[in-house]
């Protein structure tokens, strides 16, 4: 019978100890603090999973529904940055399949290309930068050549001239 004694303390210990932890009902508060730290951990997912929990319970606290207010328009500006990221590398690589296309030769030019020329600089389009021919690089050499000027060195005189210098 000395035996049962200690088992049956243990249990009622136990009885009470889990009476005391269901009967520690969460409050709103609890939910909304659970929320508002997976908000700061950035985690949405599970802070949106603990407000609506929440709400679920407690349909009518404010905190929560401000919260979950919150990270509606957090859920929002996140879908809005990934769409936007998505057309910059959409635009990206449109302009990289551009740039590797080759430009058509002066000779190919049709005449219409030379009457958008004609148009105010307003309404011209910035042309896109493209590899020099090696004719095109002589020529820019050639009206660069008469605008050089040769760099004569001079040294620069000793600042003191009346001491001799021993080299001993």
């Amino acid at each position: 019978m000395t035996s049962r004694l200690p088992l049956r303390r243990l249990f009622s210990l136990s009885l009470l100890l889990f009476t005391l932890t269901a009967a520690r009902a969460q409050t709103a508060e609890d939910f909304f603090h659970g929320g508002a730290m997976f908000y700061l951990s950035n985690n949405i997912p599970a802070a949106k999973a603990a407000v609506t929990n929440g709400l679920q319970r407690f349909p009518d606290d404010v905190k929560l529904k401000k919260l979950e207010e919150l990270l509606n328009q957090q859920q929002q500006s996140q879908s809005q940055q990934q769409q936007q990221q998505q057309e910059q590398k959409q635009d990206e690589q449109k302009k990289d399949q551009e740039q590797k296309k080759p430009e058509p030769s002066p000779q190919d030019q049709k005449p219409q290309e030379s009457k958008s020329d004609e148009k105010k600089p307003e309404e011209q389009k910035p042309m896109q930068a493209h590899a020099m021919t090696p004719e095109e690089a002589k020529q820019l050499l050639d009206a660069q050549k008469g605008e050089e000027q040769v760099l004569q060195f001079r040294p620069q005189e000793p600042k003191n001239r009346g001491k001799v210098l021993k080299d001993w």
